[in-house]
């Protein structure tokens, strides 16, 4: 006789794992962990099924008793769709952020209203494949008093007899889903849920389906609670409103209540805020002044706000808000019995066509001029109140800029320099005259040297001692400033040394001082009444000049060339014979000079430095001569004398 063990109750939430005969040992637990591709995963335990009856297990074969199907390891139960099978990836990561989206409403009954007896609730229905979890949703809708956002949160739902929980199966347009007592109706679904509903279930989902009507939109059409359409002005729904606020009078309505429907104003113009820039000018007033302001007219219960605008530098503390938001009247309130705190009529306050671009506002005996409007004002004007483009042109209001007369400056005394000496004119507290950086960084350590004496004038003249002096005059390029330096002589009886501290020089009855484009030998200068001539200058002064002949023009050859040419036509016997002239060794070659000389003789107009210049150009053997022949060529002059006729 075999002995068999009693069934084994299955209590809610425990399991057992027991072997079902008592006589089997073998309690070992296999594993059922492991990686797959490299994510964890957990084996699908064997499913627990009923225990046969008593007498059947007893009658029952050992081969029977053993099989797999009558013996099991008891554990959680899954369906086929979501068991994770051994060859592929788990569920949570096969499914991991899919969603099956579905659109639908719930009716929610209303009681104690003559409006409606239900209302319309719209949600959005969302399933989680990973783990069949799920979650409702009611969109937000503005001013409906009803508290929406998340219905219920995502856990895992039970059907209604409260053990099996919902699959995909159980969700279809056009289908009624129970949840907690209430009843969902699908209407649509995202495209993502139909595509997966034909690849994975074979099945198609129908179409959209409309919502049906909310009790309460009918009867807000019905009693012209609702926006008609734009430019109709004796609809039916304005009769309506017009004989019901007659019947309202004549039952005793109070006047106050009759203005309209703020409710219905609220709703369609809610976020819609009108806004104009506008100039407050108070300056006929102490220490008044001419401001900036926007102001803000909201469309939803006709109230308007004033801002400064703020004006960086403008020395005013930032004091944004000007006029609280609040109804404007039209009347002047000072010197009445009207306080703030009495709320005045809609018709006596400012609506929005009286917003005009041009014309002024009084805000409490303030005028503002509106001078502009944004985008959105001057459509909804021109959609709402007919205002033509040609009214809602911005208007200028800048003011011509008032120029400052400057002070004269005194003239300069002599003493320091000149900007020093302005510093004191232009501020209270001198500054350092700034400095061109760019001269300092690149013209720093390039100075022109010259060869200087003194010469004669009209008014100055010099003994022959002072006549055979020579000075070296060095010009700085990184500030305009001149040093003279006389070279010591012996048994001279005159102590050479620095003759002029460096300094800028200003010419003479001028402002102005001397600059590089005044400095090229043969030149004069005049210096604390003494009037110096450049005689001859360095190689690096030359070379200098010459590199940058598009400064100093003095040293450009090819100008002195066409200045030559053209003063060489009709004097070309003049020019051949003043060069044989002063070619007494006939070797066909002029000192320096023999080369100046013969140019004045021919009566030809230059300074010495264009000479040297043309001189250092032609002597390419650094002989200190110029070739006749080649002058000639570049004068276009021919070397050989005419035959006599």
């Amino acid at each position: 006789m075999t002995y068999s063990n009693p069934p084994i109750p299955k209590l809610p939430g425990y399991t057992v794992s027991l072997p079902q005969s008592l006589g089997d040992k073998r309690l070992a637990k296999n594993q059922t962990l492991g990686y797959i591709n490299g994510y964890q995963r957990e084996d699908a335990l064997r499913e627990v099924r009923d225990l046969p009856p008593r007498d059947a297990t007893a009658t029952a074969s050992p081969t029977q008793q053993q099989s797999p199907e009558a013996t099991g390891t008891f554990g959680h139960s899954k369906s086929g769709m979501f068991a994770d099978s051994p060859s592929k990836l788990p569920q949570w990561v096969e499914n991991d952020r899919k969603v099956l989206r579905f659109f639908g409403y719930f009716k929610e009954g209303v009681v104690e209203s003559n409006i409606e007896n239900h209302r319309v609730r719209k949600i959005i229905l969302f399933y989680y494949l990973e783990d069949g979890s799920m979650h409702v949703a009611e969109p937000k809708q503005d001013n409906s008093g009803i508290p929406q956002g998340t219905f219920i949160k995502r856990h895992v739902f039970l059907k209604d007899d409260g053990v099996s929980s919902f699959t995909p199966q159980d969700f279809a347009v056009g289908e009624c889903v129970s949840i907690y007592g209430r009843t969902f109706f699908l209407v649509d679904a995202d495209p993502f849920p139909r595509q997966w509903y034909e690849d994975n279930m074979s099945t198609t989902l129908q179409p959209a389906l409309p919502y049906p009507d909310d009790p309460v939109d009918q009867y807000r059409s019905t009693f012209g609670l609702t926006k008609g359409a734009k430019g109709s002005g004796g609809t039916t729904n304005q009769r309506l409103d017009d004989f019901k606020g007659y019947i309202e009078a004549r039952l005793g309505k109070p006047s106050h209540l009759l203005e309209g429907d703020k409710l219905r104003q609220f709703l369609e113009n809610n976020k819609r805020v009108l806004r104009f820039w506008c100039v407050w000018d108070d300056r006929q007033s102490m220490y008044g002044d001419r401001r900036p302001y926007v102001l803000h007219y909201f469309l939803e219960d006709d109230t308007v706000e004033i801002l400064e605008l703020n004006e960086n530098n403008s020395g005013r503390d930032p004091f944004p808000v000007f006029l609280r938001r609040t109804p404007l009247p039209k009347a002047n309130l000072r010197g009445t019995a009207t306080t703030t705190t009495q709320k005045p009529r809609k018709k006596d306050c400012y609506s929005p066509g009286d917003f005009r671009l041009g014309q002024y506002v009084n805000v409490y005996n303030r005028d503002f001029l509106l001078q502009d409007a944004d985008r959105f004002t001057k459509a909804w004007l021109m959609d709402n109140l007919g205002f033509a483009p040609e009214e809602l042109q911005p208007v200028e209001i800048r003011e011509p800029e008032s120029v400052l007369p400057k002070p004269a400056l005194p003239p300069f005394n002599g003493y320091g320099t000149l900007q020093d000496s302005l510093q004191n004119c232009l501020s209270l507290v001198p500054k350092p005259p700034r400095r061109d950086m760019h001269r300092l960084m690149n013209k720093d350590k390039i100075i022109l040297r010259f060869t200087v004496r003194m010469v004669d004038t009209d008014t100055h003249k010099h003994s022959p001692i002072d006549k055979q002096r020579r000075f070296v005059l060095s010009y700085f390029m990184m500030d305009d400033t001149i040093q003279v330096f006389e070279p010591p002589v012996r048994n001279s009886g005159i102590a050479g040394g620095k003759f002029l501290e460096r300094q800028p020089v200003y010419k003479p009855n001028s402002e102005e001082v001397y600059t590089y484009t005044g400095l090229y030998v043969g030149a004069t200068m005049e210096i604390y009444n003494r009037t110096f001539e450049l005689c001859e200058a360095d190689e690096y002064t030359y070379t200098y000049m010459e590199n940058n002949k598009h400064v100093f023009i003095m040293a450009d050859h090819e100008v002195l060339l066409k200045s030559l040419r053209a003063q060489a036509t009709g004097k070309e016997d003049a020019i051949r014979t003043a060069f044989i002239e002063f070619d007494k060794d006939g070797s066909g070659k002029l000192s320096g000079e023999d080369f100046e000389a013969a140019l004045r003789a021919a009566g030809l107009k230059f300074t010495r430095h264009q000479a040297i210049s043309l001189k250092r150009r032609l002597d390419r053997d650094r002989s200190n001569s110029v070739p006749v022949h080649e002058l000639m060529s570049l004068l276009g002059i021919s070397d050989e004398q005419p035959a006599a006729s």
